[in-house]
């Protein structure tokens, strides 16, 4: 039997991607976050993001390609990850925490206590290893409110592409 794992990395090549800052978007899709679950809407409808960034990144710049973008203030996110430790002992966040971990569990062999490094995205085990923990924390996102148009040249089938630009420092 034949085994791989495929990691694809962002940002610099040496590793050092977290000082390069995190910017994400994404739709709420969250049951009794602000679209109530939904991922399809219709036209005419508003769809709410959430976007996470790292402290040391400033939005420069939302542009849309139809429609228009504001932003509606933060909102605090509960969010859980799978972390991969891969003969590492650290590994990656999906989203910057807010403070520390909240909770987190061992799936199979444990490297030890977990902790939030000063970026808030890297997350450190006590021990190198191979090894699988789920962690809980909240995550603070930027609330953007999408309000799209009725419809486009006619069209009422339609996609719009919402683009948040940052900065690190």
């Amino acid at each position: 039997m034949a085994n791989a794992t495929i990691r694809v990395q962002f940002g610099s090549p040496d590793g050092q991607g977290a000082s390069e800052g995190h910017l994400s978007a994404e739709v709420d899709a969250r049951p009794q976050g602000l679209n109530a679950g939904k991922t399809s809407f219709s036209p005419g409808e508003t769809v709410y993001l959430l976007v996470y960034k790292s402290d040391n990144v400033s939005i420069t710049d939302t542009i849309c390609s139809a429609g228009s973008l504001s932003a509606q203030g933060t909102v605090t996110v509960p969010v859980t990850d799978e972390l991969m430790f891969e003969d590492a002992d650290s590994a990656s966040l999906s989203v910057p925490a807010r403070a520390g971990l909240t909770a987190s569990v061992w799936y199979g062999r444990s490297l030890g206590n977990l902790t939030l490094q000063a970026d808030k995205v890297t997350v450190k085990a006590q021990a190198k290893g191979v090894g699988v923990a789920k962690v809980s924390y909240e995550a603070l996102a930027q609330v953007y409110a999408l309000a799209s148009p009725a419809s486009l040249n006619g069209e009422t089938d339609f996609s719009i592409l919402a683009l948040i630009k940052g900065s690190a420092t």
